[in-house]
């Protein structure tokens, strides 16, 4: 008798979250759960909308568009940090490299390569975030430490560290070659004066 007055449980759990409004600060961060989170693509100050959920939270704009998720900070859940966003944003101001938080989070070589003035720190910022489509940020770090070339642009870097990561063709099995050829380096002084005797100094036969 009871059962037309009952109604039928979801087959789907219900999501259980919350909203709530929040303001980026002057230095792109939105505080959620008492910890600062840098909010990328926003002016500031700006207004948005939080929606939590117990293990993530979601940064909505006004329009509705989707600028930060991440885990809530009591899971400890570690969540990596976007460099590339980072330096995009530190290039349009590069003063506040030195007083950001992110800072320390950077390897010294990085620190050691962005003290500069705040033109050559921009151009830096600018290059080592097109260098991160091709190697790791500790990669790069790992190669400014040992070879403490402070001096050279993020695009040289890139060049030098791929030709480090290259090697020769492993070498053929053949028995064609005669046994003195082999390993033997061409000497290209003496070739091109055989090719233009006049030319290279050499002597005419």
């Amino acid at each position: 008798e009871e059962q037309p007055e009952l109604l039928a449980l979801p087959e789907q759990d219900l999501p259980i979250f919350s909203l709530d409004h929040a303001y980026v600060n002057k230095y792109g961060e939105v505080m959620v759960d008492g910890k600062a989170f840098v909010v990328h693509g926003l002016s500031v100050p700006n207004r948005v909308l939080v929606k939590k959920e117990w293990n993530r939270f979601v940064v909505f704009s006004s329009d509705g568009d989707v600028h930060l998720e991440a885990p809530r900070p009591y899971t400890n859940v570690k969540r990596e940090i976007p460099w590339k966003e980072i330096f995009a944003e530190w290039e349009t101001k590069p003063r506040v490299v030195g007083h950001s938080r992110y800072r320390a989070y950077l390897p010294e070589a990085i620190r050691t390569y962005l003290a500069g003035t705040p033109p050559q720190v921009a151009a830096r910022l600018k290059g080592l975030r097109a260098l991160l489509d091709r190697c790791t940020l500790y990669e790069i770090a790992q190669w400014l430490d040992e070879n403490q070339r402070w001096d050279l642009a993020p695009h040289e870097i890139g060049v030098l560290m791929e030709a480090e990561q290259s090697h020769y063709p492993a070498k053929w099995k053949e028995s064609y070659t005669p046994s003195v050829l082999i390993d033997y380096e061409t000497d290209l002084t003496v070739y091109d004066q055989r090719l233009h005797p006049v030319r290279e100094g050499g002597v005419q036969g």
